[in-house]
């Protein structure tokens, strides 16, 4: 091992900025900063009007977030937005996935943790696919991850380019 290698695996961990936990029983929602700075927010210390504020935008925030990814896709939006109404009307926070569902995403981020950590596909995958939705989106945040995807996008467009140049498609077959 370098002795920089070495320096590196020595050094303390800098604590994640924020962790953030929620406690339905307490109906609060509880902030513990890196520094040691832990605060705290309950729905009872709220008035009737800003409980109101804060349920419309989860709502807002929870169906928005369903046809963020669909890119101007007006029936995939729509359609996801529904699910959304129907699942919450229903009483479900969170719905099941169905299966394939969310796969792209899952492989991509699988792809990247294998080549970053240097294990099996299979066993990050296995990681990712347990790991809670908020893990998934810590490691889909950090540099490193994105841009191990960015280099897995750029790979898998290159080979659909050699594989139409391969077909005989070429730019001049774009009309524009």
């Amino acid at each position: 091992m370098s002795e920089q290698t070495a320096t590196a695996a020595n050094e303390p961990k800098e604590p994640k900025f924020c962790e953030v936990e929620y406690d339905l029983d307490a109906s609060g929602v509880f902030f513990n900063f890196g520094n040691g700075t832990a605060l705290s927010l309950t729905l009872d210390q709220l008035n009737d009007e800003l409980k109101q504020r804060v349920a419309l935008h989860g709502i807002n925030q929870k169906v928005r977030d369903s046809f963020a990814g669909v890119k101007g896709d007006f029936d995939k939006g729509v359609e996801n937005a529904k699910a959304i109404i129907e699942q919450l009307i229903s009483g479900q926070w969170r719905a099941a996935r169905g299966e394939g569902e969310a796969k792209p995403r899952v492989t991509e981020l699988a792809a990247a943790i294998s080549r970053l950590k240097s294990i099996a596909l299979e066993v990050a995958t296995k990681a990712v696919t347990e790991a809670s939705d908020d893990k998934r989106k810590e490691w889909r945040a950090h540099p490193r991850i994105k841009a191990a995807i960015a280099t897995i996008r750029a790979e898998k467009a290159q080979a659909e380019l050699e594989a139409g140049l391969a077909k005989g498609q070429a730019v001049a077959d774009i009309v524009v």
